[in-house]
């Protein structure tokens, strides 16, 4: 870290634990008035002062961020009325309860890693603006960041579209695909794929306009920081979904009245927003490549990568203490059921070491208790008791390894949904009811036959993106294409089993397409606008399949991208 984000350490040292106790005091002093009813004006008062007094101690430490987030804190308590209720009052008190957390764990942090970074206290600083009405900071807040006045976005193979209704259309289409990405990256659903169809969108526009319009350096500018987020896998904070809410907001303006939008300067603070999350990335695609080298004196005390460590480090693992006891579970009952196929296929059935399959079956049990599945655990430990008694060859009878198994096969279908977050309310209630617990492993199991037709679906449209490459870079050789009608036809049919009928219709419109264009021997003169085109049918089918959870439930709102361009193909599916 820079010289800027060095910290004074003596004088925390000599501050940090009166510092403590004045947060957690505070803490509990609005702890008493809300146990009063909000009638307990004192104790309020008690924990603005204390608020106030650490305010000034983060300020005379020169701790910028945490500073800035007590007098966030300070202006969102001095709002709080007495014998306010509602929601809303709830969500500040919540909020102004998570402040208190962060300081102090923001503290410790700054004991251990000795430096500042700014920048991790700008999302609940943003959450304490919020509840005042004020504009949220950009993630850029704590860094020096200048936008050269010769920024410029390098030459694009313009697409031959003249007719002004047409190119509306077009850009309307593109905003299209571009809400629909940027709808599965605000819910940080299929992230990569969402932002490949926004990064098509951009790319899209930019080919439209050219690189001569003034607002064309945000539409490359928006093509890098997409690549960058999927080469580098950058997190899906709240200020990047806000970042790129803006930039719907610029597509909406290009819809709406496109010469003016296109020729408008783009906003410098969402070119200064960019330019700090292209730097960020540390990326070395092309594209980020060109544009360091026009700020070659851009750059960051961080990368991304070290952001995400330091986000790890302060806010604690989490998030992966679930996928560690998922993985242990998946590990134990895999053991669990292997004992019991030897001991099954074996000619006594005797289980191999009975007092080491009991324990496996405890622990078992005793981890789903620990993530609040208490009653799938307990139905386990039902079929304990019934395994102990196997000691005595005769009490090890076909229904009774049965019921084992069944319990086993139903707990392991509730891993996928712990590692989801996909468990239901009555959840726990249906690992005590023998009908539903069928259901759960009958449809545990038909999900991994339809994720099985998924996942070789999107391997027929990977072939299908080659071929169509291929075709484009041989100068349209169609023996590259050859094969194309029949993968399409075969995932058509696996749909049209699966009955998901919209995707099927698709597919055979797109099958009568390569059929009656794509493999003609004279070609349309505008083959390569009428490829791109075709590619946005074959990647819009791809994000559906894509999308798919582990129910095998998919996003069809995508469908009318594929829908809309192959109707400006001349293949609309109403046409059928």
């Amino acid at each position: 870290m820079s010289s800027e984000h060095s910290i004074n350490i003596q004088s925390l040292n000599l501050v940090q634990d009166e510092l403590i106790v004045t947060i957690e005091n505070s803490a509990r002093e609005l702890e008493s008035f809300v146990s009063s009813g909000h009638e307990d004006v004192d104790a309020l008062q008690a924990s603005i002062n204390g608020v106030q007094q650490i305010a000034g101690i983060l300020k005379m430490l020169e701790l910028t961020s945490a500073s800035m987030l007590a007098e966030e804190l300070l202006h969102v308590a001095n709002e709080i009325p007495p014998g306010a209720s509602g929601s809303a009052f709830d969500k500040q008190l919540e909020v102004i309860s998570n402040t208190f957390f962060i300081l102090t764990r923001y503290l410790e942090y700054l004991q251990q890693v000795r430096y500042q970074v700014p920048v991790l206290l700008v999302p609940h600083i943003n959450a304490l603006r919020k509840l005042r009405g004020e504009a949220a900071l950009p993630e850029s807040q704590f860094q020096h960041i200048s936008v050269p006045d010769t920024l410029a976005a390098p030459p694009v193979d313009k697409l031959d579209i003249t007719d002004p209704a047409q190119l509306k259309a077009e850009f309307r289409r593109a905003r299209h695909m571009y809400q629909i990405g940027l709808t599965g990256f605000l819910r940080e659903k299929q992230v990569d794929k969402s932002l490949a169809l926004m990064r098509r969108a951009v790319k899209r526009v930019h080919r439209l306009m050219g690189s001569e319009q003034p607002l064309a350096v945000l539409w490359w500018l928006a093509d890098v920081i997409f690549e960058s987020f999927m080469v580098v896998h950058m997190a899906p904070l709240e200020m990047r979904k806000f970042l790129c809410m803006r930039l719907e907001r610029v597509f909406r303006q290009l819809v709406q009245v496109p010469d003016k939008a296109m020729s408008a300067a783009p906003p410098k603070g969402l070119l200064k927003e960019m330019l700090y999350l292209v730097v960020l990335s540390d990326s070395r695609t092309e594209g980020a490549k060109r544009l360091r080298a026009q700020c070659p004196s851009l750059s960051l005390p961080y990368t991304e990568q070290a952001l995400q460590k330091e986000y790890a480090a302060l806010y604690g693992p989490s998030s992966h203490t679930i996928s560690s006891l998922s993985y242990v579970l998946q590990t134990e009952i895999s053991s669990a059921k292997r004992t019991l196929e030897n001991a099954a296929t074996s000619d006594t059935s005797i289980v191999a070491d009975l007092d080491s399959f009991v324990s496996v079956l405890n622990n078992i049990a005793e981890i789903f208790g620990v993530v609040g599945l208490g009653a799938a655990g307990k139905s386990l430990k039902e079929q304990v008791s019934v395994v102990e008694t196997w000691t005595d060859e005769s009490k090890i009878t076909p229904q009774a390894m049965s019921n084992v198994a069944n319990t086993l096969l139903y707990l392991e279908s509730l891993i996928v949904d712990l590692r989801n977050a996909d468990l239901s309310g009555d959840g726990e209630a249906r690992a005590t009811n023998e009908g539903e617990r069928d259901a759960q492993i009958a449809n545990h199991e038909l999900s991994g036959a339809i994720k099985i037709v998924i996942e070789e679906s999107l391997g027929g449209l990977s072939l299908t993106k080659r071929a169509l490459n291929s075709f484009s870079d041989s100068n349209y050789d169609i023996g590259h294409i050859k094969n194309i009608v029949k993968t399409l036809n075969s995932i058509r049919g696996a749909m049209d089993l699966l009955l998901f009928d919209r995707v099927a219709r698709i597919l055979q419109r797109s099958v009568a397409f390569v059929e009656e264009v794509l493999l003609d021997q004279d070609p349309p003169a505008a083959i390569h606008e009428v490829l791109e085109t075709f590619a946005d049918v074959i990647i819009s089918v791809e994000y559906y399949f894509d999308s798919a959870n582990n129910r095998g439930d998919m996003d069809d709102t995508v469908l009318k991208v594929a829908e809309e361009s192959l109707r400006a193909l001349g293949y609309g599916v109403e046409d059928e």
